[in-house]
């Protein structure tokens, strides 16, 4: 879908229910639906559904129009199609623009418009000589649940979202209650997120139903059959300086930069130079499998533990240039880009959280810190 679209629905859904029906209006309002539509149904995958493909007829409301959409959900169904679906089990009807704020608008509930009917046979037992009504019946009211539930903010948590897209964050590694803990606060923003990794797109779609207002941009040395979802970006080629500081000043600044990429620790060290720089105020910065910092093979090493060549040792470099203001030294001293704007470091077992903002604070008195002893003994 095209990316300029996308971008336009973020920023109409950004605004008040007046300013965003005024600019979908300027838009095309059957396009806008179709976007948020498709966004619902993907996500539909990510929740328990019927058991067998049900249509779901969306009756979208918009000033004296009426737009319909129906929504195949259930089994391995997520598609949508402008139209009416006649005598439809299920039919939600709603405001677009209160639709279009529900899935990107800010945090809150939108949902004062919704309206569920479902339309089951309903006579005598005999009239149901097959005995098929109460299965159609639970299948539509599953359905229903699951395309609601889709259509609202944060149906599911991180490990949910890991468990069902396949993603590793939970299971082979136990990353998802550090990065809810972390990048939870961003859940509801408008970000954009860039995550270097190798996997077979199982994480990107983790994340892109996790930001849910966000626009991701992936990174990934091979090409693979990979359908990006719609608000992602996939871009190939070797994870190292020359290829992300250009495309980091063409599509940054992030929020969050997230290294699941090579582990080698050349390459984690060379990304993070390339990278922090474009790291917005306030943005989180991770690296995960930061263990390899030990393993020879890949660049790193168990006897010298310091060496800045290996990612920990280049952390440890970070957590000296955080408290840079008091050391000791001879001479002046000028900060370097991390001494003053890396303002946390959290290290968790296999996972670092590196966060930019500003580190100004002073130092103790010159005099206090060159004293000849310790000022106070118990």
């Amino acid at each position: 879908m095209d990316e300029t679209l996308i971008e336009s629905v973020l920023a109409i859904a950004a605004r008040s229910e007046e300013a965003a029906y005024h600019a979908t209006a300027e838009h095309d309002p059957a396009k806008i639906a179709e976007v948020v539509l498709t966004e619902v149904a993907e996500l539909t995958r990510m929740l328990p559904g019927p058991d067998e493909q049900v249509p779901v007829q969306w009756d979208l409301g918009f000033g004296a129009e009426r737009l319909g959409y129906v929504m195949t959900v259930g089994g391995d169904g997520a598609t949508v199609e402008s139209g009416w679906h006649e005598g439809a089990d299920v039919v939600i009807r709603q405001d677009l623009t209160e639709l279009l704020r529900t899935v990107y608008g800010e945090a809150g509930a939108h949902d004062s418009t919704r309206e569920i009917f479902l339309n089951f046979p309903d006579g005598p037992p005999e009239a149901d000589p097959a005995g098929r009504d109460p299965w159609r019946r639970a299948q539509g009211i599953a359905a229903a649940r699951c395309a609601t539930r889709a259509a609202t903010q944060n149906p599911v948590d991180l490990t949910e979202l890991a468990l069902r897209t396949g993603a590793d964050k939970w299971g082979r590694h136990w990353y998802t209650s550090f990065y809810e803990r972390y990048v939870g606060k961003f859940r509801d923003r408008n970000v954009r997120v860039l995550e270097i990794s190798h996997d077979e797109g199982e994480s990107l779609r983790m994340w892109t139903r996790y930001f849910r207002r966000g626009q991701l941009i992936r990174v990934d040395s091979r090409e693979k059959s990979l359908r990006p979802p719609m608000r992602a970006r996939t871009v190939h080629g070797v994870q190292d300086h020359e290829l992300l500081a250009p495309l980091a000043a063409d599509r940054g600044p992030f929020d969050v930069v997230i290294d699941d990429g090579s582990r080698l620790n050349e390459r984690v060290i060379s990304s993070f130079t390339a990278l922090f720089p474009h790291l917005r105020p306030g943005g989180l910065y991770v690296i995960e499998a930061v263990g390899v910092s030990y393993w020879p093979a890949w660049g790193g090493s168990s006897t010298d533990l310091n060496s800045p060549a290996t990612t920990i040792g280049f952390v440890k470099t970070l957590l000296d240039g955080l408290n840079h203001q008091h050391i000791v030294r001879d001479g002046e001293y000028e900060p370097t880009l991390t001494d003053r704007t890396v303002s946390s470091v959290c290290m968790h077992h296999d996972i670092t959280v590196i966060e930019k903002g500003l580190n100004t604070e002073r130092a103790a008195p010159v005099w206090v810190r060159n004293a000849d002893s310790a000022l106070f003994e118990g």
